[in-house]
């Protein structure tokens, strides 16, 4: 550390400068590098350790990727592993080759995870995305290297985003990365539209959308339409006719860039939008359509709104536990000092695995921001964002604006987890703390007394609340214990109440450690900006400090919501289960479905299903998606899973218990302790042949198979339609020559105008032909499909293929190879015309 002489009446400043250690051309890349080191270390148990990350999310992700991986001839299109069926795109897809972008995105993720030993650890590259991109967007406002390295380690290892890590949801961090590149080239184009910056903004907008989290593009693009009505705004209040001028000009190349990169996956959004009226998401269920008052899944605000934020909750922006925090590590006297997971949330919202922390020293230089440069209109726009996002947060907890935004804006009411909207403001605030920071230059500059008054006193009130913390910290551990009490008492599930008042101690322990180290961390940030102010420190050590200070905050926070597993446990989750071993040595050549009844909360069963099955490849009736097919919701709605109808009609072959279970045709083929396999006698094939058709409203076709009221091999039902069907006689018979995913082949002799079902979840991208031609699909049993097979002997081939991925895929080849060839000729172009103006200079 040196010492810089000053005159007499000017104190000493301390610090240190890199000028002299660090050539200029290095300090970027030393900076980025160090960013990659904190990565590295901080997740080092997943990729250097024999740790991995496991949750319900993770679980389905390790299970999807066998299906997505598996051997097959093209994109995966539809998935059968779960439910009867449904679009693979909204489960888990294969590579799309065809997408080079895409295709770079996944190559480089790959590279970069190569040295490390789980697989988990591939995620993070969003994570390092995220920072690089923050980096280089916080150097785009002119901010040091040293602001922007405090921006990106604060975006990235905000608690609010590493948490998605740790729970799986991977494609929310995909588009998340990307966001602050997207912002970075709005800004530019105010000043210039360069042909390559246009090109680097397709792409980067083609990465937000690829991830196909629909719901943080659409968030993306909330913020991008507030981002124009501010600016155009402001262009109109100050009379900037040349800002102007350029919001209309990169308003027009947004709308153009956008549109080129959602028709870069049109595939995907194309299938999304066509499955959308099909889901749980696009319709109400049969059930509401009966019966007005009924409550179900489709109940959608409710359901939309469970996880909304509250008012309240905004402290947890200063102190992560005032509501409990979330996931956590007991280790004390109630487990005799063994590590135990809990979860001590007790806010407004089910449950959350940590706090939405961004880091009280982030939080505060944000705010601090806000007052330093409110004249500046990004400053503005960044803080319009920041309290229109948060006021959506809060969904029904203070819904003028929520309720505001889902009654009356377009698709805003297709989406749910209103909390969801904060991961944004996650990475809004670093970039205004760097902004604040920035600000500090001029302020040291100005040599203005009254701010630096300000910074003394604030500095000073924190210390005092520190000292008051200390103090009276067992008092404030008395109030925090009678909030979880409280709380507890008003829980109408005692064995959760009990956990809460055990774990008071506890929960009051962390708030008052958390609240005692905020205002710590408060009074050094505001004693050094105080002392940089002041100039007994320069700028080197000030950026230093609290580079240190924000990476030891968000490091040990982060880490109490991080969740660790031993490989070789979850390697031992996924071992094959004897059930799953019975029905393989079964060593069936036809179709069939399993259905797991267990009640003992194991894999795969239907009180924990993760779509476990999946995993060893075996087709689940169960299973679990966000976006389920509406009509097989129905099914479970009027239904039940449990019953012999719908078993025989659905062919689920086989049924797993943890009891003896005897319904009329279930044959047991394994027993062992805690597990029955049955092998259902009565199940039907695939494809089968039915006598009669009937036209049946949908409630009441599921109510005849609920009470049992029908053979669905003597009959079937359509909801609509003139059909002419004869009767099976014992020439009838049909055999399945090939079954692929997207594809089934069968060699049918009908006797006359023969009613063939195919037990899967009917869609319009299932295309039946008898003999290569195409022929009508009828809606069968409320959930399959049915076609008429004329007399005689036929080919039957049923096909998915969704006109979107046809046109779709075409087009994302075309758009990728027109917009990478347009990358190349513009940056030749660039090179040769800087080497003629170099040689004409």
């Amino acid at each position: 550390m040196s010492k810089q002489k000053k005159g007499a009446n000017q104190p000493k400043e301390y610090g240190f400068t890199i000028e002299n250690l660090i050539p200029e051309k290095y300090r970027t890349a030393l900076l980025l590098g160090i960013i990659i080191l904190l990565l590295f270390i901080f997740f080092s148990p997943v990729m250097f350790g024999d740790k991995t990350t496991t949750s319900g999310d993770l679980v389905q992700i390790k299970s999807m990727r066998q299906y997505a991986l598996k051997e097959r001839e093209g994109v995966s299109l539809w998935n059968p592993y779960i439910f009867c069926g449904m679009p693979a795109v909204v489960t888990s897809m294969s590579p799309r080759y065809y997408d080079l972008t895409a295709m770079l995105y996944s190559y480089a993720s790959r590279i970069y995870s190569a040295a490390f030993k789980n697989y988990n650890a591939i995620y993070t590259f969003n994570l390092l995305l995220l920072a690089f991109t923050a980096f280089f967007f916080m150097r785009s406002f002119g901010a040091s290297r040293g602001i922007a390295f405090i921006t990106a380690v604060s975006a990235a290892f905000s608690t609010g985003i590493i948490v998605l890590f740790f729970i799986g949801h991977t494609t929310k961090l995909m588009s998340l990365s990307i966001f602050p590149f997207i912002m970075m080239m709005l800004f530019k184009f105010q000043k210039e539209i360069k042909i390559l910056d246009v090109l680097l903004f397709i792409v980067g907008l083609h990465i937000l959308v690829f991830g196909a989290h629909v719901q943080i593009v659409f968030y993306f693009g909330l913020a991008g339409l507030v981002y124009f009505i501010y600016y155009f705004a402001h262009a109109i209040a100050t009379k900037n006719n040349v800002l102007r001028n350029q919001l209309f000009k990169s308003i027009l190349v947004s709308i153009a860039a956008a549109a080129i990169a959602v028709l870069m996956s049109y595939d995907t959004y194309g299938q999304l939008f066509e499955y959308k009226p099909y889901s749980t998401r696009g319709t109400e269920s049969i059930v509401e359509k009966e019966n007005k008052s009924a409550q179900s899944e489709s109940d959608f605000y409710q359901y939309a709104t469970n996880w909304s934020f509250s008012p309240g909750e905004v402290l947890t922006f200063v102190v992560p536990s005032y509501y409990g925090f979330g996931r956590s590590t007991y280790k004390g006297p109630l487990t005799n000092n063994q590590a135990v997971e809990v979860n001590t949330y007790f806010g407004q919202m089910p449950f959350v695995d940590t706090a939405m922390y961004m880091g009280v020293i982030v939080f505060a230089l944000g705010i601090m921001t806000i007052f330093l440069r409110w004249k500046d209109p990004a400053v503005r726009y960044f803080t319009i964002v920041v309290i229109f996002f948060l006021l959506i947060s809060f969904g029904r907890t203070f819904p003028v604006v929520y309720n505001l935004m889902y009654y009356y804006f377009p698709f805003f009411d297709n989406f749910r987890t209103p909390s969801m909207i904060l991961h944004v403001i996650q990475i809004i605030f670093p970039v205004m703390a760097g902004l604040g920071l920035m600000k500090l230059a001029e302020l040291r500059k100005e040599k203005n007394t009254v701010y630096l008054k300000h910074f003394k006193n604030t500095a000073l009130v924190f210390s005092g609340l520190f000292v008051f913390s200390i103090i009276f910290g067992g008092v404030i551990s008395d109030w925090f214990v009678s909030r979880v009490n409280g709380y507890a008492a008003a829980l109408s599930n005692q064995q959760q109440a009990q956990m809460f008042n055990a774990l008071s101690d506890y929960m009051a322990d962390m708030f008052r450690g958390d609240l005692q180290i905020a205002m710590a961390l408060l009074t050094l940030t505001f004693g050094l900006i105080y002392a940089y102010l002041n100039k007994n420190i320069n700028k080197e050590l000030l950026l230093a400090a609290l580079a240190f200070l924000i990476i030891f905050d968000l490091f040990r926070i982060g880490n109490r919501g991080a969740h660790y597993e031993d490989s070789v446990k979850i390697e031992e989750m996924f071992r094959q289960p004897e059930y799953v071993t019975a029905i393989k040595n079964r060593n069936d050549k036809e179709p069939f479905r399993i259905l797991n009844l267990k009640q003992d909360g194991s894999l795969g069963s239907i009180s924990n299903n993760g779509n476990f099955n999946v995993y060893f490849l075996l087709e689940d009736f169960f299973g679990y998606s966000a976006v389920k097919p509406r009509a097989y919701q129905d099914i479970i709605d009027v239904v039940s899973p449990a019953n012999v109808t719908l078993w025989r009609m659905a062919n689920v072959k086989y049924i797993v218990t943890d009891r003896p279970y005897n319904p009329a045709g279930l044959t047991p083929i394994y027993q062992s302790q805690n597990t029955f396999v049955y092998e259902n006698q009565l199940a039907l094939p695939r494809l089968y042949f039915v006598d009669t058709v009937e036209i049946r409203k949908p409630i009441e076709i599921l109510k005849a198979v609920a009470n049992d009221e029908f053979d669905p091999k003597e009959k079937a039902f359509i909801e609509s339609g003139n059909l002419n069907v004869d009767r099976t006689d014992t020439t009838t018979s049909l055999t399945i020559t090939s079954y692929n995913d997207e594809k089934i082949t069968a060699k049918a002799a009908a006797s006359g105008n023969n009613f063939l079902v195919f037990c899967t979840t009917y869609l319009p991208g299932w295309k039946a032909f008898v003999d290569g031609k195409k022929t009508e699909t009828y809606k069968t049993n409320h959930a399959f499909i049915g076609i008429v097979v004329p007399e005689g002997t036929h080919e039957i081939e049923f096909i998915y293929e969704p006109d979107a991925f046809i046109i779709g895929k075409n087009l994302s080849l075309i758009l990728n190879i027109l917009l990478f060839a347009s990358i190349a000729v513009t940056i030749i172009f660039t090179k040769k015309k800087k080497t003629s103006d170099n040689k004409n200079d």
